[in-house]
């Protein structure tokens, strides 16, 4: 021990440990979370040892998401193999110790308003405090890209997203839409439809953006009251839904959410049906009878039309260091090659450019599909969307 030091100055005594501390950090009730949130998906999914690379560590690891919360940045500098899974630090971290005022601020490691990845990170959206944390990743995915050598020696950039954000204005305008390319929503669009943004909305149509939750925070739902023989509600982020009678009355008559997840389910396929019979989707149907539905690229990597007969033409499909040379056009073929003599799908191809306006009639189906609450984050919306992309494949 060294030197005794002079005497501080009298002031107000700090907040005591056994008042702040311990409402949380004793060993009952720590032991109480970690028991919920090992029945979470945050715990449960493939995190840490196959979403350790640079593009799915910002969400999917607690080292990622400290990175990216951190310097503010989309995604981390580079790939993390020694990522550990989410755990409590990844969402929690302490600026103060006195908990009476901005609680929600003072416990969680981020919430602060959240640059959407739907507009390339340059516009921030505020979803509240507790919202803003889980926003950050549970948005549309962002701009994924790469660089690559063409035929001539050029090094150009490819982007998986090129239409983000979509633009009703350019809904007379064409789209080549090409192998690699896509308006993919990642399967965690949750605040996105919660909040009524970023699907895309035709031209002169109405659109019902809030609703009777919009100003609810997540946990209002998704941590409700823990129940230990459904292992729903509290750290398991999993709705207790037994919980939900208080405002929804869930009998087999009149459950408000099987209602709309029906409702909203059936509007899917009925989209689907319709991007298949306007040759943008193609459809298939497992052994179980369950219909599913992808976009069919109209363009190979290129931009080169796929025809809709047989063709001996060698199309390019995948980009990737090793290449060839096209005997047809010169060109340097990345990755994987296709003729459309031996890909059955061209009779399925629509044979041209796609309409704007099909471009997001594709993407909303994704966008409410992917979203994976079946509309019960926003029911009016999610059944606007839909229903205006019917409408418009109809119409022509």
């Amino acid at each position: 021990m060294g030197l005794t030091g002079a005497p501080g100055q009298d002031g107000t005594n700090g907040k005591d440990a056994n008042t702040a501390c311990l409402k949380c950090h004793t060993t009952a009730v720590m032991d109480q979370k970690k028991i919920e949130y090992q029945s979470s998906k945050h715990f449960l999914g493939t995190t840490s040892t196959s979403r350790n690379v640079k593009y799915c560590a910002r969400c999917h690891t607690d080292d990622g998401f400290k990175e990216i919360t951190g310097n503010g940045k989309f995604v981390v500098n580079n790939d993390i193999p020694a990522a550990v899974r989410i755990n409590c630090s990844t969402c929690h971290a302490h600026s103060a110790f006195n908990f009476t005022g901005d609680t929600a601020s003072y416990i969680l490691r981020t919430t602060t308003p959240v640059a959407l990845n739907y507009y390339n990170n340059t516009k921030t959206q505020d979803f509240g405090k507790i919202g803003n944390l889980c926003s950050t990743c549970h948005q549309i995915r962002g701009v994924t890209s790469v660089n690559y050598t063409d035929a001539l020696g050029a090094v150009k950039t490819f982007s998986q997203l090129p239409f983000f954000p979509l633009d009703n204005a350019k809904e007379s305008t064409t789209v080549k839409f090409t192998v690699g390319t896509n308006f993919s929503v990642h399967d965690g669009n949750q605040s996105n439809l919660f909040a009524g943004i970023n699907a895309y909305e035709f031209a002169g149509k109405t659109y019902t953006k809030t609703w009777k939750h919009s100003t609810n925070s997540c946990i209002d739902c998704h941590m409700n009251a823990y129940d230990a023989g459904t292992k729903t509600g509290g750290h398991s982020l999993i709705v207790n839904k037994a919980k939900c009678v208080e405002c929804h009355v869930l009998t087999s008559a009149t459950d408000h959410i099987a209602m709309t997840q029906a409702a909203i389910t059936a509007k899917i396929a009925e989209l689907g049906e319709a991007l298949v019979a306007k040759k943008l989707f193609t459809k298939t149907v497992s052994t179980a009878g369950v219909a599913s539905y992808s976009a069919l690229p109209s363009h190979d990597f290129y931009g080169v039309l796929f025809p809709t007969t047989a063709s001996t033409t060698l199309f390019a499909t995948a980009l990737a260091s090793a290449n060839t040379v096209s005997p047809t056009t010169g060109l340097v073929i990345y990755g994987n090659t296709v003729t459309l003599a031996t890909d059955t799908k061209y009779a399925s191809r629509i044979g041209r450019e796609w309409k704007y306006g099909e471009l997001g009639a594709a993407y909303n189906f994704g966008y409410i599909n992917s979203e994976l609450s079946l509309g019960v984050h926003n029911p009016t919306y999610a059944l606007q969307v839909l229903q205006n992309s019917i409408d418009y494949l109809k119409s022509y």
